[in-house]
């Protein structure tokens, strides 16, 4: 009997190893189809999958030339057609800014000219008196003119200045007569 148990304890010991082989034999089957598939290359579809990837690289390549083609004709047409536009309008603003400094030197001119003669008028209201025309009105009463013995003032002569001439800082152009509109309609 005892023989009997051991067996029996023994076929048990040899199905547990069975089972536990088992499972290592299918774990390694399974590691072993998992690194068969890592190894095996279909090389039709890679190609393909490369062809793909070519395919929209040159499309994208084709639509970025398009793009800089636009581009260099875009900046031709501005250096062709825009410049000399530019370049001819700086020329007649270089000429606006010569009339603006003469016109500036003009106003120069006549601010020296208007200040001068406002001296002048000081000069006379200080002599003449601001009341001399009061003075005027009364010593025309009978009244008044009989206290005044004394002989008048004699007014003092005036020296004219010399004031400018508008023409020699203004001269008249045939440009200048015309609208600032029609300027621009010639151009």
């Amino acid at each position: 009997m005892a023989s009997s148990v051991t067996s029996e304890t023994f076929d048990t010991e040899e199905d547990k190893t069975t089972d536990e082989d088992k499972t290592t034999e299918e774990i390694l089957e399974e590691t072993a189809r998992d690194f068969a598939g890592y190894v095996l290359v279909d090389p039709q579809r890679e190609k393909q999958q490369l062809d793909d990837k070519i395919e929209a690289m040159l499309t994208r390549l084709d639509e970025f030339c398009a793009v800089v083609d636009m581009i260099r004709t875009d900046s031709s047409l501005s250096l062709n057609r825009s410049l000399p536009g530019i370049h001819e309008k700086a020329q007649e603003i270089k000429q606006i800014f010569t009339k603006i400094d003469q016109l500036e030197e003009f106003v120069s001119v006549v601010r020296t000219n208007v200040t001068a003669m406002e001296e002048q008028v000081n000069e006379v209201e200080k002599e003449q008196g601001t009341l001399h025309s009061i003075k005027n009105l009364l010593s025309s009463l009978p009244v008044f003119t009989q206290k005044r013995g004394a002989s008048p003032k004699q007014p003092l002569k005036y020296e004219a200045l010399e004031i400018f001439k508008t023409s020699d800082y203004l001269k008249k152009d045939e440009e200048s007569i015309q609208p600032p509109d029609v300027l621009e309609d010639n151009t």
